[in-house]
């Protein structure tokens, strides 16, 4: 079952452009990845409240795209702060536990 990932940020004063730039990099970085599904950038009215779309193959393909974009999460947390994350789907240990540790983080389960 796949992962889906919608995540709210708040680009921190002054820091648009550069957020524009580095979150391009992010998707373009995010489209060469086999496990990664979609990776789509959204902007709102509010020009300062962005959204992030992604969906994985499964845990580990989740788990390699934030290794394999590590210095451009690292540049994307420096720019703007999380205000909301909705993962769903079967996470694995890993991404519970990453949403485990972030209040603004909620976690949905298959229903079966």
């Amino acid at each position: 079952m796949t992962i889906t990932v919608r995540a709210e940020l708040r680009v921190l004063p002054g820091k648009r452009e550069e957020f524009v730039i580095v979150a391009t990099a992010l998707a373009d970085a995010a489209s060469d990845e086999a496990g990664t599904l979609r990776y789509d950038w959204y902007s709102s009215d509010d020009p300062a409240v962005f959204v992030v779309i992604e969906e994985y193959t499964d845990p580990d393909a989740a788990q390699a795209h934030n290794q394999h974009c590590e210095p451009l999460l690292r540049g994307i947390a420096e720019l703007a702060e999380m205000t909301a994350a909705q993962l769903h789907g079967s996470l694995g240990p890993q991404v519970e536990a990453w949403a485990a540790e972030r209040s603004y983080a909620r976690t949905y389960s298959p229903m079966r």
